[in-house]
């Protein structure tokens, strides 16, 4: 074979499998990113009115059971500051403090007011102190209702959370609640993306071992 024309050959070669290699990659991430999508969920339990921090319409307080994720389910992400904001997962309201320091609940959720820090208290609970004011923590009383920030030292139980941490798939938040069935719906989606990996991990070595036997 000439040596101009082997020349181009190789070229060629290296040129398709490349371009394989590109669609091939593009297509596996765009598979598992539909199979495994999805969000990081909390509930909170206030450890002075023994329930769950909950949001209904414009309201929020800390009356709620575990199993009523449509209004116990808050999404979290933290942004580059490390602030968080509790994001109801069905509605899209914000838990925020106003100019008052009292407890409201907002559709919109870029005030420096809805952001919250997480802190740890002594006995290892989670407490969220306010990023827009220092020393402002988010609390219940017993009954569940907001609790006087100004009462924290007297009343540190009723600002301490336990959190219950869980990733739920973006078809789970639509229904709320995860019962059983979509729970092991959730397994196999990601059963089903491990398997896709270790068939893009041979599909890749193949191509790869086809590059270095090229001459």
């Amino acid at each position: 074979m000439p040596i101009g024309y082997a020349k181009r050959y190789k070229h060629c070669s290296l040129t398709f499998i490349q371009l394989f290699f590109k669609i091939l990659t593009g297509a596996l991430l765009l598979s598992l990113i539909s199979i495994v999508e999805g969000a990081t969920v909390w509930q909170l339990y206030n450890h002075c009115s023994s329930a769950f921090v909950q949001t209904y319409m414009r309201h929020a307080n800390a009356r709620g059971h575990q199993g009523s994720h449509c209004l116990t389910d808050f999404l979290v992400q933290l942004d580059s500051q490390g602030r968080l904001q509790l994001e109801n997962a069905m509605t899209g309201r914000f838990v925020c403090f106003n100019k008052r320091q009292r407890l409201t609940v907002r559709s919109e959720g870029s005030d420096e007011k809805c952001f919250f820090r997480e802190r740890l208290s002594p006995n290892g609970y989670t407490e969220l102190e306010s990023a827009w004011r220092p020393l402002l923590f988010l609390g219940f009383n017993r009954k569940g209702r907001f609790q006087d920030p100004s009462q924290y030292k007297m009343k540190r139980r009723c600002f301490s959370f336990t959190k219950l941490h869980r990733e739920v798939t973006s078809t789970a938040l639509k229904h709320c609640s995860i019962d059983d069935t979509s729970s092991e719906r959730s397994q196999q989606r990601v059963s089903e993306a491990d398997r896709q990996r270790a068939i893009y991990d041979a599909v890749r070595e193949s191509l790869l071992s086809q590059i270095r036997a090229l001459p």
